[in-house]
């Protein structure tokens, strides 16, 4: 079964008839944080970000504890496999946390912005794995909260580059992405005076 078949079938499963068969790793996916059942949002983050080749995190808020719950995967994607990554959060009503910007800073393998206009309140994170991208978006922001504790409701995806939600999603991170303001370790120290 070609790649374009089993995703259309799995689009089937999730979307027509659950009983129909399908590969479950292109289901549309519902990713919650669920204690009882022990399943988290991080869990579902941390899989993506070790199989894919590039990353887009575009997230309103990030904190030290949301950075500390992916670090160690993030330091494996730029030390051995140079996989890189572009990261959007925002300065709105100044919650990111400065040090969890500083902490991102140190990937050399990371494009980090900031959006300091306006109510950027987005999540969305999208992994691309050669010829498809899996993305998931929802409510949950990069806080070890939100990835492991709090009741967020997230949807997971799968298309081809060419699926027209799939261009509308990276047509809109790349220009949220060219309008936001670069990080660096002056823009840190100007934030933390503001934080």
């Amino acid at each position: 079964m070609s790649i374009k078949e089993s995703l259309a079938a799995g689009l089937g499963t999730g979307f027509i008839d659950c009983n129909l068969a399908s590969l479950e790793q292109y289901h549309p996916k519902l990713v919650v944080n669920d204690h009882k059942r022990g399943i988290k949002v991080l869990s579902s983050i941390l899989q993506e970000l070790r199989q894919c080749e590039e990353f887009f995190l575009s997230v309103a808020f990030i904190t030290n504890s949301g950075v500390a719950s992916i670090i160690n995967t993030l330091q494996e994607l730029d030390d051995g496999k140079k996989v890189k990554g572009k990261i959007i959060t925002s300065q709105y009503q100044n919650f990111t946390e400065p040090a969890a910007l500083k902490r991102l800073l140190q990937f050399k393998n990371i494009d980090l912005r900031i959006v300091t206009e306006d109510n950027f309140h987005a999540k969305g994170y999208i992994f691309r794995r050669k010829d498809r991208y899996s993305f998931i978006i929802g409510s949950s922001n990069l806080t070890q909260a939100a990835l492991s504790s709090n009741k967020e409701w997230n949807v997971k995806l799968t298309s081809l580059e060419d699926g027209l939600v799939m261009q509308n999603i990276l047509k809109e991170f790349q220009n949220t992405f060219d309008a936001a303001t670069p990080v660096d370790e002056a823009y840190i120290v100007d934030y933390s005076k503001i934080y």
